[in-house]
């Protein structure tokens, strides 16, 4: 499989629902290390700003897009995104591999039409992508970085001019971090990636992070086969350290659990602490247990099959790391194409979950007893919303002050803390650290 015909399938599966990272990790044994980047590029640049790229190559286009078939028009995107953003691959031989890969495929009146449409977009793109860059307009500025336009005027109405600014990181392009706790080996593994031509150094905002200047194939960074070095992004890992921060004893409970990466950080940061884990998804639950074998955490953390709201823990936790289910909006840079399946339908679903998490999590501390609810979202209505619903139907609650400062850091209005995506390290997360005082009307979950 070369590289174009890999990306055309990968738009195939995400059509279908899947998530393009896991369709490229099952195909990248069949491509050349040449190819997997040739593919992996084309298709998170065409993903990050497709309406963009519909935007620009419909402009040439004489006849409906809707005329066309689906790989046509995957075509058009990838080919206007590659042409327009690729530096190091020729517009002319991008165009010619569309244009066999569609042949290939028995579409030959598409193949015309993309042969066409993307030369002119070789041409004239430039120009127009430049007038849409520099249009001040909400429509134009959406397109440009790649976020639905209701989000976009959700983020303008509550951050103001730092609504622009945040639109404007949504075009930064993610590079992978590795999450390695033993300063020791920290030291070594950083040699060793030197040794390889690995690029990376400590991060500055954590010490037990390396940055990488790019992104890499997991099983190809040193110490990861070992469970000593675990990709996870920086603003993830900061959760896990304002628990550790916030921690006075006792049982941790770890809701909605996922793939078990946050489970082995706080098993390795908290190592005295009983920890267990709760998961809907069996698959994930799998996965879970697998991350925890390799890292070396398997007898420390058990993870539950079942439904956070309604399974209880096998003791009664003391502290409850609630990561809840969102819409991913800080990730999106990451995983492009969930923003163009969330609707504001189901984000008002997704808060309504959210909040009977949190309810049910408080439900289930003592007196003293902590939650920190966190999500990978910028959107108020999953963050400062859900915690302000919470707080307000009862008085035993109470807002603990976030335990770190610095640049990255934003106040919610009024509620929890923003960890702002500025950097390719970062994503956009919100944490909210809330304490269950002793008398008071407790929420029923």
């Amino acid at each position: 499989m070369r590289g174009i015909e890999a990306s055309l399938h990968v738009w195939d599966e995400v059509r279908a629902g899947k998530f393009a990272s896991e369709s490229i990790r099952r195909i990248a044994h069949l491509l050349s290390p040449g190819d997997l980047a040739l593919a992996t590029s084309l298709v998170y640049l065409s993903l990050r700003r497709q309406f963009l790229w519909k935007e620009i190559s419909g402009a040439f286009l004489k006849t409906s897009p809707g005329s066309l078939s689906r790989t046509a028009e995957d075509a058009l995107c990838i080919g206007a995104a590659g042409i327009l953003e690729l530096r190091t691959f020729a517009p002319r031989a991008l165009v010619n591999g569309l244009v066999q890969e569609l042949k290939k495929r028995g579409d030959e009146r598409g193949s015309r039409i993309v042969n066409a449409v993307l030369r002119r977009v070789a041409e004239e793109g430039p120009a127009r992508l430049k007038k849409i860059k520099e249009s001040g307009g909400v429509k134009e500025q959406s397109l440009y970085c790649g976020v639905p336009s209701w989000v976009a005027s959700e983020w303008r109405n509550a951050w103001g001019e730092d609504g622009k600014n945040l639109l404007k990181m949504m075009i930064i392009r993610p590079y992978s971090s590795f999450r390695v706790g033993d300063a020791q080996k920290r030291t070594a593994i950083l040699s060793e990636a030197a040794e390889q031509g690995i690029r990376c150094w400590q991060s500055p905002f954590l010490d037990s992070s390396i940055r990488l200047a790019g992104t890499i194939f997991p099983p190809d960074f040193p110490g990861y086969a070992e469970g000593i070095a675990s990709p996870q992004n920086e603003s993830s890992m900061m959760v896990a350290e304002v628990i550790k921060k916030l921690y006075k004893g006792g049982p941790i409970l770890e809701m909605c659990s996922g793939r078990g990466v946050k489970t082995a950080q706080i098993a390795s940061l908290l190592p005295e602490a009983p920890l267990e884990g709760i998961e809907l998804s069996p698959a994930r639950a799998k996965a879970a247990e697998r991350e925890l074998m390799r890292t070396g955490f398997k007898e420390r953390a058990k993870i539950a099959v079942g439904d956070a709201l309604q399974i209880s823990p096998a003791r009664p936790p003391a502290m409850i790391s609630l990561d809840a289910p969102c819409s991913g909006s800080g990730t999106w840079n990451r995983r492009p194409e969930a923003k163009w399946r969330l609707t504001p339908e189901k984000l008002d679903s997704l808060a309504s979950l959210q909040i009977n998490l949190l309810k049910r999590a408080v439900s289930l501390l003592a007196p003293g007893g902590i939650v920190v609810y966190s999500t990978c979202s910028l959107l108020k209505k999953e963050n400062e919303n859900v915690v302000a619903g919470v707080l307000s139907e009862a008085p035993d609650l109470v807002e603990l002050s976030f335990p770190f400062t610095g640049g990255v850091f934003r106040k919610g209005r009024p509620w929890g803390t923003y960890i702002w995506p500025e950097l390719p390290w970062l994503d956009g997360f919100y944490m909210a650290a809330i304490m269950k005082k002793s008398g008071g009307k407790t929420v029923d979950g």
